[in-house]
């Protein structure tokens, strides 16, 4: 149940509260513009920071004005925020993370300041000032110590603030660990008893004092350095930015399958405010302080980063989408490809650079992520070896362009079309219509033979006559073969031979280009060619030899006599009058034959609609 207080003590509570709520704001740098009273010091002037004495003189000087100041106007528009400013610059926050520091830096301006508060500090002039640091031996440390503790002001000696007296950095890390060891010691006369201990009891102008002390009074007990108020209240703002999370991610994530990059880009872009959002509203309302401020701010600020990092990614994938749904890119060609994973690795380094930031602001040392990142690199591309193996030899592919896709291509056994080229694989189509798919690095090894870019297609076939075939007839049939190979319109360049004895068998062998690129066409013409090979064959009266070695006995008809005879009378003929075409043909008799024979063959379709075609031109 709320507890109930006199109206006199609630008054005199909450002036207390805000008075030391707003210190705590002016403390961390969200007090407003300084006050313009004729008593002020420019806001210009720095603080004194030449000697030990200096230094401390000005820190305990500026942070009382700032306190005198607003507690005698009572107003935040009055707060002195240059005082403020100059108090916090005789600080070393050299070592605090650049993302942290000034709100590190104004706890522990707080924090020293309440453990000043509690030792006796001695008179200012027995306290060192320039010239007497200037009188020490050389080599001596240029600090001074407060007599009885571990505060220490140093001189600094490199960097932007080279040849100043400075709080170390030591000290200013060490605040927490101070005014813990000094909880127990008594305050000197005229000091603010119990301003931290009430910090954090407290919150920010969003969460008026009055509201905290109706809340029951187990929710006003420390808890690990925190009111237990305060970590409700945390527990609340993560919940609200889980549940922000989870809503913009179905969002992003349609169930049909299809992503919607750009609208996924924008809704983690929503996400940077609101993080930011919530860091802000756990520092200035919430109020944290100590280790659990160190701890929730830097997963805030880890979150903040991956998120920004997440958007440089969805930012690289929505590009890569927009390019690649042009007209003019085949979204499975590897032009698509070469964008996709562009795009992707470009957005990928941004983001692992702005990681890199991120680390760096949170205080990790920048020579560390970058041996991380490289000794990472080294261990990604170790176990990634085959996959970059694989793009390398796709960006090969797509460079040097052996086969494109639709183009039909034969490689050792394989014969068949390309569907695809990836960066990682490429993809077959065989003639049973099965997908064979290809790692690049294997594929890239392969000699291939492109069909498509052919602008002949040879025809090579070796015949198996019968041992029975006579001289004559192997005459008769090699003449004949390449008058037809010659006369043929889509043959070039033919040649016939004798080319050995099989154990079965005469091996004559046939040599040719077709006058065409086209696989089809191919097909079409060395159809035609072996249906007229055939032809001959059998009007010479011999036939083809079965491949085989066991004895045969004859129960067929045998060879055609009158066939041979025929065959050996053309041979005859032919030497007597010296037309005997061996071992070539005249040139005139090439020339002579040259295209004359019908093709496509007479009697087929296409013979007849070449016909008509011709028919048609004679009539015009």
């Amino acid at each position: 149940m709320p507890k109930m207080l006199p109206i006199s003590d609630s008054v005199s509570r909450l002036r207390r509260s805000a008075l030391r709520v707003l210190l705590l704001l002016l403390a961390l740098g969200v007090a407003p513009h300084a006050s313009a009273l004729e008593e002020f010091i420019s806001p210009l002037e720095p603080a004194d920071t030449s000697s030990p004495r200096a230094t401390l003189k000005s820190f305990r000087d500026n942070y009382d004005r700032a306190m005198r100041v607003y507690y005698e106007v009572r107003s935040r528009d009055f707060v002195d925020r240059a005082a403020q400013v100059r108090a916090l610059r005789t600080l070393d926050t050299s070592k605090l993370p650049p993302a942290q520091a000034r709100r590190l830096a104004g706890e522990a301006m707080i924090l020293l300041y309440e453990v000043l508060d509690k030792v006796e500090l001695p008179p200012y002039e027995e306290i060192p000032d320039a010239a007497a640091m200037l009188a020490l031996p050389a080599g001596e440390p240029r600090r001074w110590r407060l007599p009885g503790t571990e505060f220490i002001i140093e001189h600094i000696d490199e960097g932007s603030r080279k040849g100043e007296y400075l709080i170390s950095s030591n000290t200013v890390g060490r605040a927490k660990e101070f005014y813990n060891q000094a909880r127990n010691l008594s305050y000197q006369p005229g000091a603010m008893e119990g301003f931290y201990e009430d910090i954090i009891s407290e919150g920010g102008s969003w969460i008026p004092a009055n509201v905290i002390h109706l809340l029951p009074d187990w929710a006003e007990d420390t808890l690990w350095g925190q009111a237990a108020w305060k970590w409700l209240a945390m527990a609340l703002t993560f919940g609200v930015w889980l549940l922000s999370f989870y809503v913009l991610r179905r969002l992003s994530h349609p169930r049909d399958g299809e992503p919607h990059y750009w609208l996924r880009f924008l809704l983690t872009v929503l996400m940077l405010p609101l993080t930011k959002g919530i860091r802000w509203f756990m520092d200035q309302q919430l109020v944290i302080a100590g280790t659990v401020f160190e701890v929730v701010d830097t997963s805030i600020l880890v979150l903040y980063y991956l998120v920004g990092a997440a958007v440089v990614l969805n930012l690289g994938a929505a590009v890569a989408s927009s390019l690649i749904s042009t007209p003019r890119v085949d979204k499975d060609s590897i032009d698509a490809n070469l964008i996709s994973v562009g795009t992707r690795t470009v957005a990928w380094l941004l983001a692992i650079l702005l990681l890199a930031k991120g680390a760096s602001d949170l205080g990790v040392p920048l020579a560390a992520v970058v041996t991380s990142l490289g000794v990472g690199g080294l261990a990604v591309a170790m176990a990634a070896r085959p996959t970059l193996e694989n793009l390398i030899a796709g960006v090969t592919l797509y460079l040097d362009k052996p086969v494109r896709i639709g183009q039909f291509c034969q490689f050792e056994d394989v014969l068949g079309s390309v569907e695809r080229i990836g960066l990682r694989s490429t993809r077959i189509r065989r003639w049973g219509g099965n997908v064979l798919s290809i790692p690049n690095a294997q594929f890239a090894e392969y000699q291939l033979d492109n069909y498509n870019d052919a602008k002949y297609i040879w025809i090579r076939q070796r015949l198996r006559l019968r041992y029975e075939t006579s001289a004559d007839q192997l005459k008769f049939i090699l003449a004949k073969l390449r008058e037809m190979l010659f006369a043929h319109p889509k043959i070039l360049l033919p040649r016939v031979r004798l080319i050995g004895f099989d154990d079965d068998s005469l091996k004559v062998e046939i040599l040719a280009y077709s006058d065409t690129g086209v696989w089809a066409e191919w097909h079409a013409i060395r159809e035609d060619v072996f249906l007229r090979v055939m032809q001959i064959i059998e009007s010479s009266g011999t036939r083809l030899a079965l491949p085989s070695q066991t004895t045969y006995f004859a129960r067929d008809d045998g060879l055609d006599d009158e066939k041979k005879r025929a065959a050996e009378q053309q041979v005859h003929e032919w030497t007597e009058k010296g037309e005997l075409p061996f071992p070539d043909m005249t040139t005139e008799q090439r020339e002579a034959l040259a295209g004359t024979l019908d093709f496509p063959p007479a009697g087929s379709i296409e013979y007849k609609a070449a016909d008509e075609v011709e028919a048609g031109k004679d009539k015009s």
